[in-house]
Parts: structure tokens; sequence; C-alpha cells
């Protein structure tokens, strides 16, 4: 039990999911008690991450883990990795406008 608990907790995706998730919540603390308002005291930390994500840090850091992983594949001989990157950088470039249009579309049935 105690060797998968280490496993789980030294995982660098539980670690960075981690980070994100106090940053969100620090983020959402600095806003105080006015939430109640229809969510506009969020909306600046609203702006900030899509601007992050559809601008150039969210395409800068897409086009590099794809570069990475071509660079790692090539070096190890492994498809694998490169096979990995790719998607991701494609994911990085188009998930965030996926995802907008997602929480923005109205579908009524």
């Amino acid at each position: 039990m105690n060797l998968n608990f280490k496993k789980v907790v030294t995982n660098p995706a539980f670690i960075f999911v981690s980070v994100i998730l106090c940053t969100t919540v620090a983020e959402a603390a600095t806003y105080g008690g006015n939430t109640g308002a229809g969510g506009t005291m969020f909306k600046p930390f609203f702006d900030f991450i899509y601007e992050a994500a559809t601008g150039y840090l969210g395409r800068g850091l897409a086009l590099t883990a794809g570069i990475v992983g071509l660079g790692a594949g090539a070096m190890s001989g492994q498809a694998r990795l490169a096979l990995v990157g790719i998607p991701f950088a494609i994911f990085g470039i188009f998930g965030p406008v996926i995802a907008d249009s997602f929480f923005t579309s109205a579908i009524i049935l």
C-alpha cells in the first residue's frame, strides 16, 4: 500500500495537476467573497488562462512538446516517442479552440 502511494505522489502528472489545482485555488481566492455576481469576478482569470492557452504561450508549449517528442524519438530510435509528441502538439494548438466551442455552443434537443 505504501509503495503504491509513493508511486502516485512522485508521478510527474500528479505533481503537475497538483500545482495547477493549487494555482487555480489561489487565483480564485484572490477575488474574495464577491463571487455571486454571475462569475464576473473570475472574468480576468478566465481571460488570462484563455489568452495564455490560445496565444503564443500555449502554441509555443505545444510546438515545443512536439519537437521534444520528435527529437527524443529520433535519438532513442523509437517511433513511439514521436507518436506521442505530435498528437500532443496538435491537441495543444487546437484543443483550446475546441474546448471553447464546446462550452459556448448551445445545443438544444
